[in-house]
């Protein structure tokens, strides 16, 4: 019976496990969603020639190059100090 018990009890923490990370996963997915939308309103408010396509495409390009040095940067390993 203890044996049951402790995979009940394992079972139950994946089943926990996998549902905070899908959760978080949804979470950052709308972030990018509600960052891309004020960009392109930004945008849309500052100059009333531009497209709602033209303001997708230059909001998507600024949040590539923003995750893009994100990814240098946390790739580069800390300077050393003496």
């Amino acid at each position: 019976m203890g044996c049951k018990r402790i995979s009940i009890v394992i079972l139950g923490m994946v089943g926990l496990t996998s549902h905070v990370l899908a959760v978080n996963a949804s979470s950052q997915a709308s972030l990018g969603r509600r960052q891309l939308a004020s960009c392109m309103t930004k945008q849309m408010n500052a100059s009333r020639t531009i497209s709602y396509n033209d303001a997708a495409k230059v909001c998507k390009l600024q949040q590539k190059s923003q995750n893009d040095n994100l990814a240098v940067n946390n790739a580069q390993p800390p300077a050393r100090s003496r």
